[in-house]
């Protein structure tokens, strides 16, 4: 079984002996890969449609790991009550809007856990801005180039923090405090995806003339200075 090295770099993050409670398990790998591994003893994966807990059930059972990862079908964190003592929760491959409204949605439960290791597929900044005036401090963030995508990693526990600026938040202070290897690309490939949407907003005189446009502008301008800054350092 492949797990991949977004996945293994996601297990990286989790503390030894904890239970764990991955959501949107899908097929249940990362439980799998802790558990073969001697990372965790228990876990509970979740997801809310049948097909992926079908699927998990599947690979925990030719895992041989049935006693250990225990499959729940259920929306977000519905699926862990107090009892369960979750310490670590895991939410990957989702977008940052949806996973903001799992943990906003049962912030009780979540705030019952240790750590909460998010791996958003797009918009890493908002997440990290809730995350900021929801109470969660970032203890730590990676990032993985997997299949020419790269993936960014964020690490949330309850907590107070100062707020940052925009850049900051588009980046990730945790990257940038360990000059990430990967920080380069990071920066360039924001960058370019700013470049792009602001290249194709001028087709439009009215996009151009747009509130819109003139924030991706000034904040394009704020990173690329955040980046001149962090190479000098």
């Amino acid at each position: 079984m492949k797990f991949g090295a977004r996945l293994e770099t996601i297990a990286k993050w989790v503390p030894q002996n904890k239970k764990i409670a991955d959501i949107g398990t899908d097929h249940a790998y990362l439980p799998v890969f802790l558990v073969r591994n001697g990372v965790i003893v228990k876990a509970i994966a979740g997801d809310i449609a049948l097909g992926p807990c079908q699927a998990a059930v599947k690979t925990i059972t030719a895992a041989g790991l049935k006693e250990s990862i225990e499959v729940r079908q259920g929306n977000g964190l519905s699926i862990v009550q107090s009892e369960d003592a979750v310490e670590v929760i895991v939410i990957a491959g989702m977008g940052a809007t949806t996973m903001i409204e799992i943990i906003a949605t049962e912030q009780k439960t979540a705030k019952l856990a240790e750590r909460i290791i998010l791996q958003p597929m797009n918009g890493a900044a908002q997440l990290r801005k809730w995350a900021n005036r929801a109470g969660w401090k970032i203890v730590g963030e990676d990032l993985v180039l997997e299949g020419g995508l790269l993936y960014e990693i964020i690490v949330l526990e309850p907590g107070a923090e100062e707020s940052y600026t925009k850049a900051i938040y588009e980046i990730g202070p945790r990257l940038l405090e360990q000059r990430h290897p990967l920080l380069s690309i990071h920066f360039e490939r924001i960058i370019a995806n700013y470049h792009k949407l602001l290249q194709a907003m001028n087709a439009s005189a009215k996009a151009r003339k747009s509130l819109k446009y003139k924030k991706i502008a000034t904040l394009l301008v704020e990173v690329e200075v955040l980046k001149n800054e962090y190479n000098r350092s």
